[in-house]
């Protein structure tokens, strides 16, 4: 358990910057392959369904008919692509740049390229959503100079990439104190912005944390503070519209480096109504929450065998309420390997197997009941990300060594076949 928690403090540390304002900035600018291995289909084989609609809670397609947001799993996994009828869009650093890739064709078009963002040693761009013909993301710029702090952004730029604007900046690290804060959620739900700033003092699984929910409107402007939770230890959360959903390991004082329970958590976005809705009866909740269609998914891990490295994995769900909690999966997997809550798609949830960051294989656990199926998909890219692209599944991920963001883009059915190699 002491590795786990030293490697999560470690990623939170990558991405901290200081909270030390919200600053609206308002100024705008305009801007105007293929992989290897898998079943992979002819190109005009396109796996067919409706756009999914989402809920009263978390929806998609919003009430007046706009494609407004992104899908929930994908809000769980960052947001990395967001998707239309027409296209698919995400950064790429090998292309260049955002982009958006025509679905039904290998056209992939550079619509923000990263010469237009601010200067930077490199760009990571996170949650993704669109509101018709607009793209809202948070953008970081990671600086490796004390002159010029890492700082984050919430950034808008038309689909066609006219008019990017960055809409709030986030500076970088507190030096005075010591203290970091980022942007670690981007929702839009009915036309707004919804965005959870996370910041800590030091940096050990023991450090104070806070987590304050704002809203604002889609040019920047009525920023508003909705919520703050703060505890000892870090959070996963999930933001809906009226609710705060988030999974708490609490660190255990008395053993270094364990934790003494692990929970998940609901609230109003006023902060009232604060309820404990399910406690882990294995080590640590290691995913989620994901709330779709009224229901939560976590995943969950228990370390079997210290001496080989053997964790079990189960897949939990429950209604909102915390009710009839169930395991609708369960596996067990090696040293250096991972489950990773993914896409929920096409009636399945996805788990996706790592091991030392490549993909070791796709597990579709169906939402009605039965088995579940291992998909035969192959995918070089690193820490996979596979998203929901509303007609088909989109596999994301990142290159080796220089870690470049979207060097591995593909489009894959239900089933994991491969049918469309965006970029590779």
């Amino acid at each position: 358990m002491a590795v786990i928690a030293v490697v999560a403090v470690v990623l939170v540390a990558v991405l901290a910057a200081n909270l030390l304002g919200l600053v609206h900035i308002g100024a705008s600018s305009s801007a105007g392959s293929q992989a290897s291995g898998g079943k992979t289909s002819p190109d005009t084989t396109v796996v067919s369904s409706a756009l999914w609609s989402g809920n009263d809670t978390s929806p998609y397609v919003d009430q007046d008919g706009t494609e407004c947001g992104n899908t929930p799993s994908n809000y769980g996994q960052r947001a990395e692509t967001v998707s239309d009828s027409d296209y698919d869009y995400f950064y790429s650093d090998s292309e260049g740049g955002l982009c958006r890739a025509k679905k039904g064709s290998s056209q992939v078009d550079v619509i923000l390229p990263t010469s237009k963002l601010e200067s930077a040693n490199s760009h990571t761009t996170f949650y993704l959503n669109k509101d018709g013909d607009t793209l809202y993301f948070m953008e970081i710029y990671s600086r490796y100079n004390e002159s010029s702090d890492s700082s984050f952004a919430i950034c808008s730029v038309g689909a066609d990439g006219s008019g990017f604007t960055t809409l709030l900046e986030i500076p970088s690290t507190d030096k005075s104190t010591g203290s970091y804060s980022y942007i670690s959620g981007l929702y839009l739900y009915d036309h707004t912005l919804y965005f959870v700033v996370e910041s800590m003092s030091g940096g050990s699984m023991y450090s104070d944390y806070t987590y304050d929910v704002y809203t604002m409107d889609e040019d920047g402007s009525n920023q508003q503070k909705r919520c703050s939770i703060q505890h000892v230890g870090a959070s996963t959360l999930f933001v809906t519209k009226e609710k705060v959903y988030y999974s708490y390991n609490c660190p255990d004082t008395e053993n270094p480096g364990d934790y003494s329970r692990s929970s998940v958590f609901s609230q109003n976005l006023d902060g009232s109504d604060q309820q404990e809705i399910y406690v882990s009866n294995l080590d640590w909740i290691a995913d989620g929450p994901i709330v779709q269609d009224g229901f939560v998914y976590v995943t969950e891990s228990n370390l079997t065998n210290y001496a080989v490295g053997d964790w079990s994995f189960q897949l939990t769900r429950m209604d909102t309420s915390g009710n009839a909690p169930s395991v609708i999966w369960s596996g067990k997997t090696g040293r250096n390997s991972y489950y990773k809550l993914s896409a929920i798609a096409g009636n399945s949830v996805y788990l996706a197997e790592t091991n030392d960051g490549r993909l070791a294989s796709l597990i579709s656990v169906p939402l009605s009941g039965g088995d579940s199926a291992t998909l035969d998909t192959s995918f070089a890219g690193m820490d996979p990300v596979l998203s929901n692209s509303c007609d088909c599944l989109l596999l994301y991920g990142y290159g080796m060594g220089t870690w470049s963001s979207g060097a591995e883009v593909s489009r894959i059915g239900f089933d994991g076949t491969v049918f469309r190699e965006v970029v590779g």
